[in-house]
């Protein structure tokens, strides 16, 4: 078994975080959410973009991320971006309620993890206008430090 990372930091960029806040509000009462981009960098990853995938089944308590349809996004946005690191490096949804992730939540990115070689990120948008973050590497959960990076002035 390989040795889990240490603590991970996420470096969410303002723009993503924006997004997400911008696409919880539409989604109001129903849970909605996504794709997240960007790249890792030692025992940090840095969250780019946030983009929707639309679950047209989602409720008050779940929202499920169709493999075609998220692809499908994928495949276009890193076309139409062309950024030499970026890449998915995990999932963001939101919650209308102030709970982070479930127990669900870990389960299915610890899962998801185990076909990736670098950990995998979960973002969960509280209804309290936080967020979350769980991150797993190859099925083991690993702890999260999110900060949210501030524009250059």
């Amino acid at each position: 078994m390989r040795k889990r990372p240490r603590p991970l930091v996420v470096d969410l960029h303002p723009e993503a975080e924006a997004e997400i806040h911008r696409l919880a509000t539409i989604a109001g009462e129903v849970e909605t959410g996504g794709l997240l981009l960007g790249w890792w960098d030692a025992d940090q990853i840095v969250a780019r973009q946030a983009v929707e995938v639309f679950d047209p089944a989602a409720t008050s308590t779940s929202w499920t991320r169709d493999s075609r349809r998220s692809q499908h996004i994928l495949e276009r946005v890193l076309a139409t971006e062309q950024h030499p690191w970026l890449g998915y490096i995990g999932d963001w949804h939101t919650h209308p309620a102030p709970c982070g992730p479930s127990p669900q939540d870990n389960h299915s990115i610890c899962r998801a993890s185990e076909n990736y070689s670098h950990p995998l990120l979960l973002l969960v948008h509280r209804s309290d206008q936080m967020i979350e973050g769980r991150a797993a590497w190859h099925g083991q959960s690993c702890p999260v430090t999110v900060h949210v990076l501030h524009p250059r002035k």
